[in-house]
């Protein structure tokens, strides 16, 4: 466990952030002292977790958004930005998955998991990226991606 404080001044962007692992990520960097922009296509539950990372003492921004939408992309870094000053962490966190037999899986179905996931990461890291380049300090990205995507699995042959 990181002491409190640890990233004092820093801030992340989480997508997915409004539930599951997205939610706990941000809250554990709220409570490290990083301010976070929580990203995701439904605004309550994005609300949700700045209210309980602001209730722990932390800064944070719901900023809802489509990962798929490369201008959309651009406005949730401008945005954390505009709020923050800077970006130092970028958590793809977002994702979109279904279990179902390939023989089964629609093209709308496969477009949607590999728009969230492979595009959706693409263009938040190029976004993010840039930001960080232009700060000339650095920072870090972490993907988040689930193990049968190495191993395969049934039901999920468009991860």
């Amino acid at each position: 466990m990181l002491p409190e404080g640890t990233f004092e001044g820093r801030t992340a962007v989480v997508t997915g952030g409004g539930s599951g692992l997205g939610r706990a990520m941000a809250l554990e960097l709220a409570r490290l002292g990083a301010s976070v922009v929580v990203a995701g296509r439904r605004e309550e539950p994005l609300v949700e977790t700045v209210s309980l990372a602001e209730a722990r003492g932390g800064r944070g921004l719901a900023q809802p958004a489509d990962v798929r939408d490369p201008d959309v992309v651009e406005a949730l870094m401008d945005a954390a930005v505009d709020r923050f000053g800077r970006i130092d962490i970028l958590i793809n966190n977002a994702a979109g998955n279904f279990v179902v037999k390939a023989e089964d899986l629609s093209p709308n179905g496969w477009r949607a998991v590999v728009g969230i996931v492979l595009d959706g990461s693409f263009l938040c890291s190029r976004a993010a990226g840039r930001r960080m380049i232009e700060q000339r300090d650095g920072g870090a990205i972490l993907s988040v991606i689930a193990s049968y995507a190495w191993t395969g699995g049934p039901g999920t042959v468009h991860s």
